[in-house]
């Protein structure tokens, strides 16, 4: 059982108006994109090392000038030393025939793991799923040589796109399988990724989609929550006064059972009891009770009636939501409010927008912050406990 004083929580008012916000490209998106590409051949990859080829040098000192414009903090002579090192391997990323990213990585063979030296995309490229792309390419390309994880140390900045692309500060791997084979770097942290010899790296999207049928089927087979029934209106008349407010007390919606699917999840309406100052009452009583008090208080005079637009010209392109207490008598008498949560959001958004629209400082506001003062105190003296 839920008890709660009048003042608690009211509901939020209708009529507000949203910005609509362009959708943005989910991460599965931007992956199909760039599959799309590597389809096509605009999009290549290539694992290379040093092996003294004109080409593949030419090729590795790209690399290296991307690693080094997007890695402004790593010292040049270390990326060249990497790089070049016939030990490491580098996975580049040719799109349109030019190299735009890559990742340099050192293969312990013999330990089935590898760690990750560099990793960078150029900027034109970035945020476009080309980094992902990358690194799936390489968990599927070293998974034919044996390697089970990565390893890494990344800084504050790459800490963000490692743990998108699987990794995670715990390594799980035995502590002899890798100390003494990666050089430990200082205000670095320590990340591993382990690479699952039944996952295709290389088509996760079509992986994912398969997934989500699986839980889709799941829950079509074990709920309801796929059927779709007719629309309330259909079922039930909904009359309305010549405001455009419902006529609550002729709605036939007593229970559950009047709508469709509640019952069958378990859901039931709510029920309320209420209270007048720790005395039994009833809904329209409370609210009959505070409405009077609020109509004979001082500074009312100024709620009493809709606003005249003769007098305020712009009242309703400002206020999009006006309440009065007269909206608010003829509501409670319609049978409009079901809660008393739903009469409080009306008088605080009366006076609300009475703030709204005429500022501070003047005799309107002062009524506002006078009649919502006193509402205050009213509310205290109610409870509305679901039972």
């Amino acid at each position: 059982e839920a008890s709660q004083p009048l003042a608690a929580k009211p509901e939020a008012v209708t009529n507000q108006k949203t910005t609509a916000i362009p959708p943005r490209a989910t991460p599965l998106m931007r992956q199909r994109d760039v599959m799309e590409m590597e389809r096509s051949g605009e999009l290549k990859f290539q694992t290379i090392t040093n092996d003294g080829n004109d080409e593949t040098m030419v090729s590795l000192i790209t690399l290296k000038n991307i690693f080094a414009k997007q890695l402004p903090k790593m010292p040049k002579e270390y990326i060249v030393r990497l790089v070049l090192d016939r030990n490491h391997y580098s996975l580049v990323c040719i799109c349109d025939g030019d190299i735009v990213g890559g990742i340099c990585y050192r293969p312990h063979f013999s330990q089935g793991f590898a760690e990750i030296a560099f990793c960078a995309v150029t900027a034109s490229r970035q945020v476009k799923g080309f980094g992902t792309r990358m690194m799936n390419q390489l968990k599927q390309t070293v998974k034919d040589d044996g390697i089970e994880y990565f390893l890494t140390y990344a800084d504050n900045y790459a800490i963000g796109y490692f743990k998108k692309q699987g990794f995670q500060r715990q390594v799980t791997m035995k502590r002899e399988r890798w100390v003494g084979f990666i050089k430990d770097y200082d205000g670095g942290t320590l990340m591993e990724c382990p690479i699952s010899e039944h996952v295709d790296y290389t088509d996760l999207p079509r992986l994912i989609d398969t997934q989500r049928k699986a839980i889709l089927d799941h829950i079509r087979a074990t709920s309801q929550a796929h059927v779709v029934h007719s629309s309330l209106t259909q079922l039930h008349e909904f009359p309305v006064d010549e405001h455009g407010d419902v006529r609550g007390s002729e709605v036939s919606i007593t229970s559950a059972e009047d709508i469709p699917g509640l019952a069958e999840v378990g859901c039931r309406l709510p029920r309320y009891a209420y209270t007048w100052d720790g005395e039994a009452s009833t809904l329209v009583h409370v609210m009959e009770t505070v409405l009077k008090e609020l109509l004979a208080h001082q500074d009312a005079w100024p709620f009493l009636s809709s606003v005249d637009v003769s007098e305020a010209p712009d009242y309703y392109d400002v206020i999009k939501a006006p309440v009065d207490l007269a909206m608010i008598q003829r509501r409670i008498s319609l049978g409009t409010y079901r809660t008393l949560r739903q009469f409080a959001a009306d008088v605080r958004q009366m006076c609300k927008n009475c703030r709204t629209y005429n500022g501070e400082d003047n005799i309107y506001f002062d009524c506002a912050l006078n009649v919502e003062a006193t509402f205050d105190a009213l509310a205290k003296r109610a409870t509305e406990t679901s039972t």
